[in-house]
């Protein structure tokens, strides 16, 4: 019977745990999170003692910090009576014969892995136990919540555990399990306020509590509390256990005579005899409950693993082609360069076109940038429009100008020279923001321009140089020519024109709108301010007519040399480079990393297919 239910257990448990952990072996973590548990803990919390019990080996103790990277527990539990155990980290692995290598082999690897400075590293050491006793069970032991660096350690050790331990607690695919000595005061462990930050409604942490043989007395019904969920709240609960304390291990006391005294403990203890008939006691218990949290994790987690897995293969197969092949002679080079160009030539067109059909090119948000650009210049002319509506000072200046014609000029006459004047210097205030407009749409075009050949040629150094001068190069010629031409338009209205039918128009309109006729001059002659009304007035009217014109035409320059007229000329001078036949070798020349990272990209998309596989078979 016993051997019929390890059959059954077997079935049902392992194979979910060896998937996992043949996508871990993959490195596929790197790329996306796994099903997980983590060990977390304060410093002196019993963490250790929890592992040896639940592995049946010996693991690095004494003062300070003992665990100093992660450690990656796979425990398998086999029929036979042979005990087998393989460590791995770096490029290095060996197999073990004897649990008591396990200790002096860790050690050995947190050295090489973090260094001989107790400093800690990320890297992660690998230890495979099989035994008779083991649980089926993987999990991950992280370095104890340090408060004070100790000898050669750095400063910010505590910062850096606690970076490291937020980096694996704060995945939804983790399960925390956090460890509490029961002689301390548990509500402000530091590991259990990490994990509620991460997961505050504890659906995802597990708390195990630790030394209850340590409790005051008279403390044993607080404990009971927390193992009831009343005092901190956590879904998945708690449990207790007592392990092999220093005094024990001083002693000789093997493990299994440790869960032997465990469970002599928890049926001979009064306060702690409910708990024990609940399952929420002994680390057998702790086993079997940790091995089937996780086993439920990993079932609910398979669909997301294999869209994840299917994503992950499609963006990495994306930048590949990105990157295009590796040329090797002449005509490859050649072709590749030429296929480059092409892209990034295609990416310029559809930012020109409007095609934002690439969402690269959408972000990029030239069109948006020059649209709120020209709103900004027709709000600009309405403001100065409505000024002259409304403030005196204008109207200040024309009469100044009006009495200062008087010594001239007979009375009676309009004054034109005083209207031409007047109406050249309102034009004329424009000129500068229209400029200003012209520099800042040209910073923004090269901008943009930069940054698609960043995109396109961001692993060929040579070729993004030559792009850039070109780039600046063009981006001088058309600011230029826009400016040539702004100005031209500006010496233009400079003329004082319009036609007569669309002048009349507009001051019919004005009539109707104004409370004298701008014809009482036949009535006699005009006061000085009937003349500076009337003059303001013909201002106004011709002030509208130019700045509708300029309203459209100033935006329409800008758009035809800054947007329309570099990219034409940049695509011209783009396929140009292919001519330079001596210069192809140079510009297809990758930067360092680029072959690093095509070979990245490889073998990513290699561990991706080959965890897609395992899926399949699984």
């Amino acid at each position: 019977m016993d051997n019929a239910f390890h059959d059954l257990y077997e079935d049902k448990v392992r194979p979910y745990l060896d998937f996992i952990d043949s996508l871990r072996a993959l490195g596929v973590d790197q790329d996306l999170p796994l099903p997980t548990i983590v060990v977390i803990g304060d410093q002196s919390s019993g963490k250790s003692s929890v592992l040896e019990a639940l592995s049946g080996v010996s693991l690095p103790r004494g003062g300070g910090l003992m665990t100093r990277c992660p450690l990656e527990l796979i425990l398998k539990n086999v029929k036979t009576d042979e005990w087998k155990g393989m460590i791995a980290y770096k490029d290095y692995e060996k197999k073990l014969g004897d649990p008591s290598e396990v200790e002096r082999e860790i050690k050995t690897a947190q050295d090489t892995v973090a260094g001989k400075n107790n400093e800690i590293s990320t890297e992660r050491i690998t230890l495979k136990i099989e035994s008779r006793t083991a649980p089926d069970l993987t999990l991950i032991d992280l370095p104890g919540i340090a408060r004070i660096a100790v000898g050669s350690q750095s400063h910010d050790i505590e910062k850096t555990i606690k970076k490291l331990i937020n980096s694996y607690i704060k995945k939804a695919e983790t399960i925390n399990l956090v460890v509490i000595p029961c002689n301390t005061d548990i509500a402000t462990a530091e590991a259990l306020q990490m994990a509620r930050e991460v997961d505050p409604s504890g659906e995802r942490t597990l708390a195990v509590l630790t030394k209850p043989d340590l409790i005051d007395k008279g403390a044993e019904e607080q404990v009971n509390k927390l193992l009831r969920n009343e005092l901190v709240f956590l879904q998945k609960g708690y449990l207790i256990v007592r392990c092999r304390g220093q005094q024990d291990i001083d002693n000789k006391m093997s493990l299994s005579e440790a869960l032997k005294r465990e469970m002599e403990f928890f049926k001979s203890n009064k306060h702690f005899r409910q708990p024990l008939a609940e399952k929420q006691a002994t680390v057998p218990c702790l086993a079997d409950r940790l091995t089937s949290e996780l086993v439920q994790k990993i079932k609910k987690s398979l669909s997301t693993i294999e869209s994840q897995l299917q994503s992950k293969v499609e963006e990495t197969n994306q930048e590949l082609a990105s990157m295009g092949d590796t040329p090797s002679d002449d005509s490859e080079k050649k072709s590749f360069l030429s296929n480059k160009i092409r892209k990034f030539c295609n990416d310029i067109i559809a930012l020109a076109s409007g095609d934002f059909s690439q969402d690269f090119v959408s972000d990029l948000k030239l069109f948006p940038f020059s649209r709120e650009c020209f709103e900004k210049w027709h709000c600009y002319l309405k403001e100065q429009e409505s000024d002259l509506e409304t403030k005196d000072d204008f109207r200040n200046k024309v009469k100044d100008n009006v009495e200062s014609s008087y010594g001239r000029q007979l009375p009676g006459f309009l004054h034109y020279g005083v209207f031409e004047s007047s109406a050249k210097y309102l034009i004329r205030k424009l000129e500068e923001p229209a400029l200003e407009m012209q520099k800042e749409i040209s910073d923004k075009v090269k901008s943009v321009l930069t940054e698609l050949a960043y995109k396109h040629f961001a692993e060929l150094p040579k070729l993004l140089k030559e792009t850039k001068v070109i780039i600046d190069k063009i981006r001088q010629m058309q600011e230029d020519e826009a400016n040539q031409m702004i100005k031209t338009l500006f010496r233009m209205e400079s003329m004082i024109y319009t036609q007569d039918a669309i002048y009349s128009s507009r001051v019919e309109l004005m009539e109707d709108t104004e409370e004298y006729s701008m014809h009482d001059n036949n009535k006699g002659l005009m006061s000085t301010e009937s003349v500076v009304s009337h003059l303001t007035t013909h201002l106004k009217i011709y002030y509208k007519i130019a700045s509708h014109r300029l309203v459209d035409l100033v935006p329409m320059a800008i758009k035809y040399y800054q947007m329309q007229e570099s990219i034409t000329k940049l695509q011209g001078e783009m396929f140009s480079i292919l001519q330079m036949r001596d210069l192809v070798d140079e510009l297809v020349e990758e930067e360092g990393t680029a072959a690093e990272k095509r070979r990245t990209l490889i073998e990513r998309r290699e561990r991706l297919n080959k965890a897609r596989l395992a899926l399949i078979k699984f």
